[in-house]
């Protein structure tokens, strides 16, 4: 439904030569925000090619003219009122004062305007109260995000660290947090593959994707997998990013799509032999429920692939939200981990750890120039008199079920 909200709200608000734009995308359209919706609620492969069209458009407004482009967590973007209005509907009474208490006001509109102009006070609001947000509502979120690229963001992680000992994995995987389905279609060459995701849109898309490669499409499928390595930059080279024709090369098998939470599977005690999740736990509620969950659903000698962001990658990040005034927390983390943390995490529920890496390393003069551009000027401070020769802002680890 917000997907239909989103569009009818967009179209209306966008300078009508840019609108002309997206009609001659869908140029039989006679709902336009209705027939975007179904687009990107399908998964055939008509609507992957419009797709692709569509994200070529969106990244030349992206770079050409930025406030009419479909921007998420941006002031000053025709989008903007759109994420305010929709959360403004969600929050309790409670919370309502408090915001406009806060901003001086006394009205959405002008609340809205305020949000817009100061940056101060969307760092406040993502504390006080998009901290609070519930689950779905974050979920909700993710499918206007989803409208911005076809890459999930574990890509790298997958090719880098994960997949040379996936690879070698027979059995059934569970792709936990999927996206778009990149790594699903890499392993069902190799494995019975289930992927499960809380975003419809990046579902559809897998879907499609997986059917396009096991019939072996040459035309849209390379396009999709081009555009996916075009998003990753420098980190395809570094991961050997392999070729459509490489994963058409060898038979593939279906992949069972699932809409879902991780921290509720619905799938039988001890059915998977490995669990693939990378670039997730970070954004989840409760991480322990969700380990609970891949402790009953994997097999004894069953293994766990996991990345998490550490605290000076959760800060990193959050250096950058406060520079920003990143308002909405549809896409930030809520938890960081540590290697002891992790590990805390999984032995409570049966696994022993098998490998601990940290990578993606930050100098601490990189860090610290960071850091001097934040409101935050505490934290600055704060590293002048800790400093470090280099720090990792991500872990990944390999946990098996005893």
């Amino acid at each position: 439904m917000i997907l239909k909200d989103f569009f009818s709200y967009y179209f209306q608000v966008l300078d009508p030569e840019v609108r002309k734009i997206y009609e001659a995308l869908l140029p039989e359209s006679t709902d336009l925000a209705g027939d975007y919706e179904k687009m990107f609620s399908r998964n055939d492969e008509e609507a992957i090619a419009f797709l692709l069209k569509f994200h070529n458009t969106a990244n030349e407004l992206r770079r050409n003219r930025p406030q009419d482009a479909i921007l998420f967590n941006v002031h000053g973007n025709v989008c903007f009122p759109f994420f305010v209005e929709y959360i403004w509907k969600v929050m309790s009474s409670e919370e309502k004062d408090k915001v406009l208490k806060q901003a001086g006001c006394d009205n959405l509109d002008d609340l809205t305007k305020a949000l817009n102009d100061k940056v101060e006070l969307r760092n406040w609001f993502r504390k006080e109260i998009g901290s609070s947000l519930s689950q779905q509502d974050l979920f909700t979120m993710n499918e206007i995000i989803a409208l911005q690229n076809f890459s999930s963001g574990g890509e790298y992680s997958f090719l880098k660290y994960a997949y040379p000992s996936i690879r070698n994995i027979r059995g059934n995987v569970l792709d936990a947090g999927c996206g778009a389905g990149f790594a699903s279609l890499v392993m069902s060459q190799y494995m019975d593959v289930y992927s499960i995701d809380a975003c419809r849109a990046r579902l559809e898309r897998g879907m499609a994707l997986s059917r396009m490669m096991q019939k072996g499409e040459k035309e849209i499928f390379p396009r999709v997998i081009n555009l996916i390595e075009e998003e990753l930059g420098d980190m395809a080279v570094e991961c050997e990013f392999p070729s459509a024709d490489q994963l058409m090369s060898e038979p593939s098998r279906e992949i069972t799509f699932t809409e879902g939470s991780l921290d509720a599977l619905d799938y039988p005690d001890n059915f998977f032999d490995a669990i693939n999740c990378l670039d997730v736990l970070e954004h989840t509620y409760d991480p322990e429920k969700i380990i609970a969950q891949f402790a009953r659903v994997l097999k004894p000698g069953g293994k766990v692939f996991i990345t998490a962001p550490t605290r000076y990658g959760e800060v990193e990040q959050r250096i950058h939200e406060s520079i920003e005034g990143t308002m909405f927390p549809a896409m930030l983390h809520m938890h960081h981990f540590d290697p002891e943390s992790l590990d805390k995490l999984f032995f409570a529920h049966g696994f022993k750890q098998v490998e601990m890496l940290p990578f993606d390393y930050m100098s601490w003069e990189e860090f610290l120039q960071i850091a001097d551009r934040s409101p935050a000027k505490e934290l600055a401070e704060e590293l002048r008199n800790n400093p470090f020769d280099e720090v990792a802002l991500q872990l990944y680890a390999v946990y098996e079920k005893k």
